[in-house]
């Protein structure tokens, strides 16, 4: 196998250094391997679990648009992934229900109209003795009864989504209007459409969702001896699975007190602090939940840890463009870290970048990993 050239130079020096766990490089040797270094610190940790679960839509971000009259749908507006505000009509039904109600006001507006010319009448005759009082009443009961048909029908059409503009032209020109439009009720995007034009839907049948796509949480899974352990406030680190580089925080919001019958875990939601494009619902990722008492510790980045014979090892910075091969003793860590146990100490300088070019050039100068 023929080697790279960099690689080649790398060995030679590390040969020429003369010890087993040391490597020796020139500075031009050392940018081109592409190494850079970190000062070893301390950092706060805590208990952690690791768990999975999705990206799910928060409570109350999406709103299902229904219509309590049916009919038909004569224009369909809007389309998935299309942005809308409060007020936008989405969709546009031909429904033969409003014709119905709208007939019934007209004709209980023009019972009140009736109704109240039938007072005024009585109470001029019963200034002249001409009408006795209790039919005076009567009349007035009339006219209580057609105001409150004609309100209750009024307030229906408006429930119903009829836009008061157009209830007023439908009293003005005494004729009917069988156009409802369906309004968005939230400033959003529109996630799912469940309806095609001319296709009849019958009332209260959902037409579309409209929510905001950004307001996600996390539902993670524990076991139930695990979820105990586990408290409102406590943070969270995850990344969409395969995709550990895009780690991401949150914090727990509440824990579902009972167990899934399916999985026989218990559900953890969290609430995401910074998310990113991939954070959409239904996105698979895999989180670690820190709980408990927070204690400091040395900390090394994963870059920075690397496997040689079985061990886990860091290279040391011991000279100038030196590096020395150091075993150490490590817990899981959580996001891009490892606490470390035993190994190194705070303040030594370690490689971060670059490692596994040091490991071949140690390798290689000792004839191969044992």
């Amino acid at each position: 196998m023929i080697r790279s050239l960099g690689t080649c130079m790398l060995a030679l020096a590390a040969s020429s250094a003369g010890a087993s766990d040391v490597v020796q490089l020139s500075s031009e040797q050392r940018a081109r391997a592409g190494i850079e270094v970190s000062a070893v610190t301390h950092e706060e940790f805590g208990s952690r679990l690791r768990a999975v679960g999705m990206v799910v839509r928060a409570p109350g971000s999406t709103l299902v648009l229904k219509t309590i009259a049916g009919g038909r749908v004569e224009t369909l507006e809007v389309a998935p992934g299309e942005r809308v505000v409060r007020g936008q009509t989405v969709v546009t039904l031909h429904s033969h229900e409003m014709l119905t109600m709208q007939s019934e006001l007209l004709l209980t507006f023009d019972r009140v109209r009736l109704a109240e010319q039938r007072l005024e009448a009585a109470r001029e005759l019963l200034a002249i003795e001409g009408i006795s009082r209790i039919e005076l009443e009567r009349r007035e009961q009339e006219l209580l009864s057609a105001r409150l048909r004609y309100n209750t029908l009024r307030e229906e059409l408006l429930d119903h989504g009829l836009p008061e503009y157009s209830l007023e032209q439908v009293l003005q020109d005494q004729s009917l209007d069988p156009h409802l439009p369906v309004t968005s009720p939230i400033d959003g995007v529109v996630l799912e459409v469940s309806v095609q034009e001319q296709e009849w839907v019958q009332p209260y049948a959902p037409l579309m969702v409209v929510g905001d796509p950004a307001r996600v949480e996390l539902e993670l899974q524990l076991a139930p001896e695990q979820a105990t352990s586990v408290s409102v406030g406590d943070p969270v680190e995850f990344a969409p699975v395969g995709r550990a580089g895009e780690m991401r925080r949150a914090t727990v919001i509440t824990r579902v007190p009972q167990i899934d019958p399916a999985t026989r875990t218990v559900r953890i939601r969290a609430r995401i602090d910074d998310g990113s494009p991939s954070c959409l619902p239904g996105a698979f990722v895999e989180a670690t939940v820190s709980h408990g008492a927070v204690r400091r510790s040395l900390a090394v980045p994963k870059s920075a840890v690397i496997s040689l014979g079985g061990d886990d090892v860091v290279f040391v910075v011991s000279g100038t463009n030196e590096f020395t091969v150091r075993p150490v003793e490590l817990i899981q860590g959580d996001g891009g870290r490892y606490e470390v146990v035993e190994g190194l100490a705070a303040g030594e300088e370690i490689a971060v970048a670059g490692v596994f070019l040091l490991k071949s050039t140690l390798v290689n100068s000792e004839g191969g990993e044992s």
